[in-house]
């Protein structure tokens, strides 16, 4: 039975090709997914455990500035200065893992840190020469008076530079949102191969029932009818089923042994 065996043959190899390629791309596009994924994941992490670290930094920075220009502690004056290295290294590190978008955000930052570390030197340099009594009369509301330079020289200062620390995480995580588009992008395209090749392998399928049952079961029911009529009833055995390749040759191989039983002797 060549046929009837290629047509099926060939009806399975077809769904099995189908899904074996639609497998291949889903793979591909998942794997593809799970890398974005990842990565988001990462830069999300990298994002908040910088926004973090310079917060700590500059608050840092403002635990030094308080303790030295308001509680008068001298023993922060190095803190002072250390603390704001600290934070500036923060901020060289952010501004080398962040996008070139950022750019002008990290330039922000950098000048409204600049402003407060200057206020702070002024601070110290103040505080230096009035050990030293020459302290000029420019300087004496900041020798003198440091709680209220704290809230008009460095408070405004460390709020702007706080906001521009905000600024550039807010940008960091929206910077996130196209990659997370794209993402969901490849979901779709990764859902769709699966999709099509089940609507395929449907109609493939239905295809394949309507041509076995139209060439091979309903030519076997008639004939088997045909057979028992014919055992039966002694009817001449005949079907009016359409009948093709191997089917038409059993058909004729039965009606060549039932009507003329003489031709097997």
């Amino acid at each position: 039975m060549t046929g009837i065996r290629k047509r099926v043959t060939a009806g399975f190899f077809s769904i099995v090709v189908l899904l074996f390629f639609s497998g291949l791309v889903s793979l591909y596009e998942l794997n593809h997914m799970s890398t974005d994924i990842e990565s988001i994941l990462a830069g999300n992490r990298r994002s908040i455990e910088l926004s973090e670290s310079m917060l700590d930094a500059i608050r840092a920075n403002d635990r030094a500035v308080i303790s030295y220009a308001v509680l008068q502690d001298t023993l922060y004056a190095d803190s002072c200065r250390t603390s704001y290295e600290a934070f500036k290294a923060k901020v060289a590190q952010a501004r080398s893992d962040s996008n070139k978008s950022a750019a002008v955000l990290f330039d922000s930052l950098e000048s409204y840190a600049s402003l407060m570390n200057m206020a702070v030197v002024q601070l110290l340099d103040s505080h230096v020469i009035e050990q030293q009594s020459i302290m000029p009369d420019s300087l004496n509301l900041i020798a003198f008076d440091g709680r209220e330079w704290y809230d008009e020289a460095y408070l405004p200062a460390y709020n702007e530079t706080s906001s521009a620390i905000l600024r550039v995480v807010s940008d960091a995580r929206t910077s996130l949102t196209p990659r997370a588009e794209r993402l969901s992008r490849n979901a779709y395209r990764a859902v769709t191969p699966v999709f099509i090749s089940l609507v395929v392998m449907i109609a493939i399928l239905l295809m394949f029932y309507y041509f076995v049952n139209i060439y091979i079961i309903k030519p076997i029911i008639s004939m088997n009818k045909s057979l028992g009529d014919s055992i039966r009833y002694k009817i001449p055995f005949m079907t009016k089923t359409e009948c093709r390749d191997e089917m038409q040759e059993l058909k004729e191989k039965i009606e060549s042994v039932i009507n003329n039983p003489k031709s097997l002797k």
